[in-house]
């Protein structure tokens, strides 16, 4: 080993981290993004397991003809359990905890860019997975299957709050998926050391990166596909209810328009993860890095295009069916790329046969089965024969276990020593590796035979004599071997926790810059921040070659020179969750809940917004005298701006998809009043003006704080946020107009979509006045200062966009008749 690379582990093992706090409140109230990783590991490897052993009361149930062991009701809640809980319980927050803990260690930063909203994130995780679970013990758990496909889950075919647990515990866990992901983008975007540039990142930061991409643009048509069952569930409008003029195909596209790319987002991480894992056992570079680059970002480009895939047996058309087919076929070839590229990566590699590699290496064995199977999918006529039989079952799992949770588990052998100090027991690893593969071969192989010999899906039990008795026994012995391995795993867990071999600082002789760090590293990450000067830095510094080392100075990132400020823990991102839960909860109790929890939940997200708010400002023109302004990353931009525009961009999918659904739905089932005769179009064309004009004072708001005249500032925001109150007591006059001629909510298709777009944009502006009249008030008494201009761009922003958006309504309710 080099001797740069001796002298750097020898100053990790002297080099004092900053004392962390202890105890159970220090973890209820940290921000730390290693720590919250951490928790987002533990509590989705517990819904794993619960999911898990869903699957084998399933599996136990089929075992053989005539299965006694559940009811038919017992066994709908659980595949539906048991499928919302691996998806959104297990996976893709597991994938979290490695983007937690990972991310800012790989780009070289100290933390997350807004590492209270990553605490935020997490909580709201954790309580929505239990409100999930929590329908067990009230005994009226989900029961009409992870996809909740309509009308199975209206109010006529779902009686109870089976179906409402359901949506309500969705709607709630992807606020924490969307928030999350905008921390991390924004990470990733602003926070890369210097000299990191794109193609600098490891392989795992840019999956990440197209991973957080994907969520956001994928979660908001699946909320507002929930949002609609929501309305036509509590309130009893028509969205999926043919006899109202609804039809159930639009949940079918809208879920799926989510749930093709949840594939991707569900499966990248794991690819980036085997694709640190192979080049470290391999000992040598990531084979095709530039191209890896440019398929990760086709993958996620594509995944947007093959949604319909999944709905060839309803009759789209020859048309259709073909451009499907088509794009299902092409994303075939970027994920080929992959493959071979991990093929020869391997290829003459100085091979290490550590329990990392095997379970990477059978992550591209088991994955590439699973992308076989997909390919036969991508035939309309294959489909047809194949749909909801067991094939299906065999193809999704070979996808999601043998891809995502075999590359998950090569991730947490390959980073566990890194995260405890300690090596995980090989011996244990492998044995545990082997169980598993085997289990899961066992398991899901002989499914294909199943589907093929026409097992259907969601079926509790069958007669004797139909050729699947065999097969469904073996599947069932495979599940049972798996259950095994994970014992295995959690006794080798809890064996090295105790008495594991000490790891030291890069046992693996590691790629990335987390392993020129202590393990565990210290809570500030980097003594100073590195220098990145060729991809694979560390590695090449470790190793150098005729083109120099790649780090400037890797002494120095383990020795701190003095203090180095952290985040401080705050109570207020569980304390928000907590009211939200109860605001949720209320939903399923009484409308009374409803309104207690919606008033903590302001007074919570208030305290939260204006927590890190000094009593008085510094009035000062630069932020700590001559010191750079710590928001401004990479990109040159401030963090909080950056966000904003994250979130504008999911709002725009939002909004995008309540238009759709609105130009889709126009002019069916017009029973009642005739929209067209009772819209007030000239009150309506005034408060656009009123709205458009408040576009104009937010600008002078905005340019009165940048040029520090904040006593303007104040005028303008005050003005602003007064010519939104005008807006919306247009919008209630309208409302209450419609009601006395006869439109309600639940008159007709064009009132339902009316109201649920219009009222949602209302509850954008409702937002933006309660925003602008906080940053007035804080002006006013002089906690905000002529150096806060961003907060105040961050609201224009925000209220350029309510605007825009209203212009897009406006045009095609009121103008085009």
């Amino acid at each position: 080993m080099a001797d740069g690379h001796a002298a750097s582990i020898a100053l990790a093992a002297h080099a004092a981290p900053a004392a962390e706090a202890r105890g159970l409140v220090s973890w209820l109230t940290t921000v730390d993004h290693k720590r919250i990783g951490l928790l987002y590991g533990t509590s989705a490897l517990a819904f794993f397991l619960i999911a898990g052993f869903e699957a084998l009361l399933i599996r136990l149930q089929l075992a053989r003809p005539g299965g006694q062991l559940l009811g038919a009701q017992r066994y709908n809640e659980l595949f539906t359990m048991h499928g919302t809980s691996m998806v959104f319980l297990a996976l893709m927050p597991l994938s979290a905890a490695f983007f937690n803990y990972l991310i800012p260690l790989m780009i070289g930063a100290r933390d997350v860019a807004f590492p209270r909203l990553n605490a935020f994130s997490y909580w709201v995780f954790l309580l929505g997975g239990l409100f999930l679970n929590a329908s067990w013990l009230v005994g009226t758990p989900p029961d009409a299957g992870w996809f909740g496909y309509a009308p199975l889950t209206s109010k006529p075919f779902s009686v109870g709050p089976h179906s409402d647990f359901w949506l309500l515990g969705l709607l709630f866990l992807g606020t924490s998926s969307i928030l999350g992901s905008l921390n991390f983008l924004v990470t990733i975007l602003n926070l890369r050391a210097p000299g990191m540039t794109f193609l600098r990142l490891p392989l795992f930061v840019w999956t990440t990166l197209v991973t957080n991409v994907l969520i956001l643009l994928a979660f908001p048509p699946i909320t507002v596909a929930l949002i609609f069952l929501m309305f036509d569930r509590f309130f009893g409008t028509p969205f999926y209810l043919p006899a109202g003029g609804g039809s159930p195909l639009l949940w079918q596209h809208l879920f799926w328009i989510f749930g093709h790319p949840e594939v991707y987002i569900l499966i990248l991480p794991a690819m980036g993860i085997v694709s640190e894992v192979l080049p470290a056992f391999a000992r040598k570079p990531l084979f095709g890095y530039p191209s890896m680059v440019y398929a990760t970002a086709l993958i996620g480009f594509l995944g947007f295009g093959v949604w319909a895939h999944h709905m060839f047996a309803v009759g789209m058309g020859p048309i259709a069916d073909s451009a499907f087919a088509l794009t299902s076929m092409l994303i075939a070839i970027p994920t080929g790329i992959k493959i071979f590229n991990w093929l020869s990566t391997i290829w003459g590699g100085s091979l290490r046969f550590r329990t990392p590699f095997c379970f990477a290496v059978a992550f591209v064995a088991m994955f590439t089965i699973g992308g076989l199977s997909g390919i036969m999918h991508a035939s309309p006529p294959v489909d047809l024969q194949q749909t909801d039989s067991y094939f299906v079952v065999a193809h999704f799992h070979y996808v999601l276990f043998g891809g995502t949770i075999l590359a998950l588990f090569a991730g947490i052998y390959y980073w566990f020593p890194k995260v405890t100090g300690r090596l995980l027991d090989d011996r244990l690893g492998l044995l545990h590796f082997w169980l598993m593969l085997i289990g899961f071969n066992l398991t899901f192989f002989p499914m294909h035979f199943l589907g093929l010999m026409g097992m259907p899906r969601r079926i509790y039990t069958y007669a004797p004599g139909l050729g699947w008795d065999f097969w469904n026994l073996v599947c069932t012995v495979g599940a049972v071997v798996q259950g095994f391995s994970l014992l295995v795993f959690l006794a080798n867990v809890a064996r090295s926790l105790r008495r594991g071999t000490p790891a030291g600082t890069d046992p693996w002789d590691g790629r990335t810059l987390e392993w020129a760090l202590p393990s565990p590293p210290p809570a500030y990450n980097f003594a100073v921040l590195p220098t990145v000067l060729r991809r694979d830095a560390l590695w090449l510094t470790k190793h150098p070659d005729a083109r120099g080392p790649g780090l400037a100075d890797l002494r120095a990132l383990v020795t701190p020179a003095g203090p180095i400020h952290m985040p401080a823990p705050s109570s207020w991102p569980l304390l928000t969750a907590l009211a939200m839960i109860v605001l949720i909860a209320g939903a399923l109790l009484h409308l009374g809940v409803v309104i207690v929890g919606g008033l903590l939940t302001a007074l919570a997200l208030l305290a939260f917004a204006t927590e890190l708010v000094p009593a008085r400002a510094n009035h000062g023109g630069h932020a700590d005298g001559d010191h750079e302004d710590p928001h401004v990353g990479a990109t040159g931009l401030d963090h909080r701006k950056l966000g904003i525009w994250v979130f504008i961009g999911s709002e725009c999918l939002f909004f995008g998809t309540l238009i759709s659904t609105y130009v889709v739905y126009r002019g069916r089932s017009l029973q009642g009043p005739y929209p067209h005769d009772i819209l007030n179009v000239p009150l309506i064309t005034v408060s656009t003006f009123v709205l458009l004009m408040s576009s104009l004072t937010m600008v002078l708001g905005v340019a009165a704080i940048q040029a520090r005249d904040v006593r303007a500032a104040r005028r303008w925001l005050l003005a602003t946020a007064a010519l939104g109150g005008v807006f919306l007591a247009g919008q209630v006059y309208e409302f209450n107009h419609f009601v006395h001629e006869g439109l309600g909510l639940t008159t007709n298709l064009f009132a339902a979509t009316f109201y649920v777009m219009v009222g949602f944009h209302g509850a954008h502006v409702t937002v933006g006045v309660i925003w602008l009249s906080a940053l007035w008030y804080l002006l006013t008494r002089g906690r905000l200062g002529a150096r806060d201009e961003a907060l105040v761009d961050m609201a224009g922003l925000y209220w350029h966009f309510v605007d825009v958006v209203w212009i897009a309504i406006f045009t095609l309710v009121y103008l085009i008749q």
